[in-house]
C-alpha cells in the first residue's frame, strides 16, 4: 500500500513538472511571435497580424488572462496599421477591459495609446491626444522608456496634423530626451515628424537636412513605412523649390511602395502628393487618375470616422471603468487648467503691481526733483528778493534824500548839480537791476517759451554800442565786433540782445581805464559761436568754478560799479533756455572770455 502510495506522489509531481515545462513553452512561443508581430507592424501589417492571431490562440489555449489581454493588444494594432479601424478598436477595447479587470497596468496603458493611434488615423486628432496622455502618465510611473519616446512622439505628429506647431515642437523635444541606441530602428519617424514640422513652418533647408537623416536610418533598418513618408514629403519639398521631375521620381516611389504595403493610409497621402506632382507638370489625366484614387480612399476615412463616433456610443456602457478613468482624467485637466489660470491671473497681479510701483517710483522721483527745484528757486527767489530789498533802497534813498533836500531848500540849485552824476549813475544802475528782475520774473511765469526768428547779430550788436555808449565814454573803453553783416543767428532777438548787453556790461564792469572789448563771431561745423574778450581783471579759478550754478554774488568793478550776480545767472538761464551753451575763461589779472554757443539752425 505504502509502494502505491509512493507511486502515485512521483506521477503526480512527474506530471506537474511536465506542466510547468509546457507552460514556459507557451510562453516563449507567444513572446517569439509578439516579437515578430512587433518587428513587422508598420512595414508588413498582414503578416504582423498573423503572427498575432497565432500567439491569442495560444494564448487562449494556455487560459492565460495576461496572455490573452497582451495578443488581444497586437491584433487590435495589426489592424490599426492595415487600416481596419473599426476592428482594431473593438480588439484593443477588449484588451483593455481584460487589463483594467485584472490590474495589467502595462498592457492597460498601451492599450489606451493605440487607442489614440485609432482616432488619430480617423482624424479626431484632439481625443487621440486625450488617449495619448493618458498612456503617458502611466509610461512615467513605470518608467518605460521606449513607451516615453513613441508617446511623445505620437503627441507630437498628433499636434502636428492640427498645426499647433508649438505644442508639436514641445513634445517632439521630450521624445528626443528618451532616443535610446535599443529602438534605434525607430527613429527615422522621429527623424521624419522633426522634418515635417520644419516643412510646415517653412524652414525648408532645416526640413531637407531632417529628410537625410530620415532616408538614412529608414534604409539602414529596412523601415519601409519610413522610407515611403521620406519620399513623400521630399516630393512635396521638391515642388516647393520648383524641382518638379524630381518632385514627380519622389512621389512615384512613395506611391509604388505605399501600394505593395497595401496601408490605406500610405496609399491615401501618396496619392495625394503624386497627383499634385503630375499637375505641376501639366500632366492632367495621371494628375485625375491619383486624385480619383486619392478621393476614394478619403472617402474610406472619412466613413470609418463616421461609423467610429456612431458606434462608440455602444462601448460606453461596456467599457464604464475606462470612462471614469477618462473623466478623472478631465476632471485633473480642468484643474490643471483652473490652476494654470490662477497663476497667470497671479502673474497679471504681479505685473501690474510692478507697474504700478515704477509708476509711484517714477511720480515720487519726480516729485522729489521737482521739490528739490522749487526748492533751489525759492532760495534763488529769497536771494533775488533780499539783494532787490537792498539795492533798491540805496539808490532811492539817495535820490529821495537830494530831492528832499532841494525841496526844503537845505541846498541850492548850485549845490545839487555835482550830485546829479551820482544820481544818474545810481538810477541807471537800478534801471537796470529791475530790467533783470523783470526779465527774470517774466521767464518764470511764461515757462520761456521763446520764438525764434532769423536775425542779423550785427544790426543788434551795432544798437547795442550806441545803448551802452556813455558807459564806454565814462571809462574810455572801445568795442569792437568782429562780425559780419551777413552773420544770422535763428533764435530769439530780444532774448539774445538782452543776454549779450548783460554779458558787454559785465566786460565793461570788470575791465580798466583806456582797454577794449572784442565782441567775435564765428561758425563752427553745426553750431555759431559768439566771444565777448575783455582786458579786465580777470577771475580765479575757484571763481570760474561756480561762476554760473553757485548763486548770486555780488562783486564791484574796476571803477566802483556795484553789481549784483543776476546778470549772469540771467544769462546762463536763457542761454540753456535757447538750447545752447555758454562757457568762461579768464586768468586773474589778464582779463576774461565769455563764449556763447548756439545750435545753427540757420533757414
Amino acid at each position: 500500500m505504502k509502494l502505491t502510495n509512493h507511486i502515485l506522489w512521483i506521477m503526480l509531481l512527474f506530471g506537474v513538472l511536465i506542466s510547468n515545462a509546457q507552460s514556459a513553452s507557451v510562453e516563449e512561443k507567444i513572446s517569439e511571435l509578439i516579437a515578430n508581430c512587433d518587428s513587422l507592424l508598420y512595414d508588413k501589417p498582414q503578416q504582423s497580424l498573423e503572427f498575432a492571431l497565432e500567439a491569442n490562440k495560444l494564448a487562449n489555449d494556455a487560459k492565460s488572462d495576461s496572455l490573452i489581454a497582451l495578443t488581444l493588444n497586437r491584433i487590435g494594432s495589426a489592424h490599426w496599421s492595415l487600416g481596419n479601424q473599426m476592428i482594431a478598436l473593438e480588439k484593443i477595447q477588449a484588451s483593455l477591459q481584460m487589463s483594467e479587470q485584472n490590474g495589467f497596468e502595462s498592457i492597460m496603458a498601451k492599450n489606451l495609446g493605440n487607442i489614440g493611434n485609432v482616432y488619430a488615423s480617423s482624424g479626431l486628432g484632439l481625443d487621440a491626444i486625450g488617449y495619448y496622455k493618458s498612456e503617458l502618465e502611466i509610461q512615467k510611473k513605470l518608467k518605460d522608456n521606449f513607451r516615453l519616446f513613441a508617446i511623445n512622439n505620437n503627441i507630437g505628429k498628433a499636434f502636428l496634423d492640427l498645426s499647433y506647431y508649438d505644442s508639436s515642437r514641445h513634445y517632439l523635444i521630450a521624445a528626443s530626451k528618451y532616443l535610446n541606441p535599443q529602438f534605434v530602428h525607430l527613429h527615422s519617424i522621429f527623424f521624419f515628424n522633426q522634418a515635417e514640422l520644419s516643412f510646415k513652418e517653412g524652414n525648408l533647408e532645416k526640413a531637407d537636412s531632417l529628410l537625410q537623416l530620415t532616408f538614412a536610418n529608414a534604409t539602414k533598418y529596412e523601415s519601409k513605412r519610413g522610407i515611403i513618408r521620406a519620399n513623400q514629403l521630399q516630393a512635396e519639398l521638391d515642388r516647393r523649390l520648383g524641382k518638379k521631375e524630381k518632385a514627380l521620381e519622389h512621389a512615384k516611389k512613395a506611391f509604388s511602395m505605399a501600394k505593395e504595403s497595401n496601408v490605406k493610409e500610405l496609399i491615401f497621402i501618396a496619392s495625394r502628393t503624386l497627383s499634385r506632382c503630375y499637375g505641376d507638370l501639366n500632366q492632367f489625366k495621371e494628375a485625375y487618375e491619383k486624385e480619383l484614387l486619392h478621393e476614394r480612399y478619403m472617402d474610406s476615412v472619412q466613413n470609418i470616422t463616421m461609423i467610429n463616433e456612431l458606434e462608440l456610443l455602444s462601448y460606453y456602457q461596456r467599457l464604464f471603468q475606462m470612462r471614469v478613468l477618462e473623466s478623472k482624467n478631465t476632471i485633473n485637466k480642468q484643474l490643471a487648467e483652473q490652476r494654470q489660470l490662477i497663476i497667470q491671473g497671479l502673474v497679471v497681479a504681479l505685473v501690474i503691481a510692478a507697474v504700478l510701483i515704477a509708476i509711484i517710483v517714477l511720480v515720487v522721483r519726480e516729485l522729489g526733483s521737482r521739490k528739490r527745484k522749487l526748492e533751489k528757486l525759492n532760495a534763488f527767489k529769497a536771494k533775488i528778493f533780499a539783494i532787490v530789498s537792498h539795492d533798491l533802497k540805496s539808490p532811492i534813498q539817495s535820490v529821495s534824500s537830494v530831492i528832499e533836500m532841494f525841496n526844503e531848500k537845505l541846498i541850492s540849485k548850485e549845490e545839487i548839480e555835482p550830485l546829479l552824476p551820482e544820481v544818474k549813475e545810481k538810477t541807471s544802475n537800478l534801471m537796470n537791476l529791475l530790467n533783470n528782475v523783470f526779465l527774470w520774473a517774466e521767464g518764470q511765469m511764461e515757462g520761456e517759451n521763446f520764438i525764434k526768428v532769423q536775425f542779423s547779430l550785427h544790426k543788434i550788436l551795432e544798437r547795442l554800442e550806441e545803448e551802452l555808449s556813455d558807459r564806454l565814454d565814462e571809462k574810455q573803453i572801445k568795442l569792437d565786433f568782429e562780425c559780419a553783416k551777413d552773420f544770422y543767428l535763428n533764435s530769439d532777438p530780444g532774448i539774445v540782445r538782452i543776454l549779450l548787453r548783460n554779458l558787454i556790461v559785465n566786460a565793461i564792469k570788470f575791465s580798466h581805464n583806456n582797454s577794449s572789448v572784442l565782441v567775435n563771431c564765428a561758425k563752427g561745423k553745426k553750431t555759431k559761436v559768439v566771444e565777448i574778450i575783455d582786458e579786465g581783471v580777470g577771475m580765479k579759478d575757484t571763481v570760474l568754478e561756480s561762476l554760473f550754478t553757485g548763486g548770486l554774488t555780488t562783486t564791484d568793478g574796476t571803477a566802483g560799479e556795484k553789481g549784483n550776480g543776476l546778470g549772469l545767472a540771467l544769462c546762463y538761464d536763457f542761454v540753456k533756455g535757447l538750447g545752447g551753451e555758454i562757457e568762461a575763461e579768464s586768468e586773474l589779472g589778464k582779463g576774461s572770455v565769455f563764449r556763447v554757443i548756439f545750435k545753427d539752425e540757420s533757414i
